[in-house]
């Protein structure tokens, strides 16, 4: 039985900034959305204690082989 396009993986990646850190950091989450890879990415700042900030989220596209942003809190 063949995955509908709607419900196919595609691999995210978060870069975001501990308090107290002046250097970004990478989590990479595979979902089918950018709402779920934001919220995977809550779950495991609540579950490790982390106090982050969130710089952009990205998902990569297989086709460019690139990262295509998501959303950019910067702007």
């Amino acid at each position: 039985m063949k995955e509908s396009d709607d419900m196919q993986l595609e691999e995210f990646k978060v870069v975001y900034k501990l308090e107290g850190s002046v250097d970004l950091a990478t989590k990479y989450f595979m979902a089918n959305q950018t709402e779920d890879a934001k919220k995977m990415f809550s779950f495991v700042c609540e579950k490790n204690d982390l106090d982050s900030t969130v710089q952009s989220i990205e998902k990569w596209n297989r086709w460019s082989s690139k990262w295509e942003i998501q959303e950019d809190v910067n702007n």
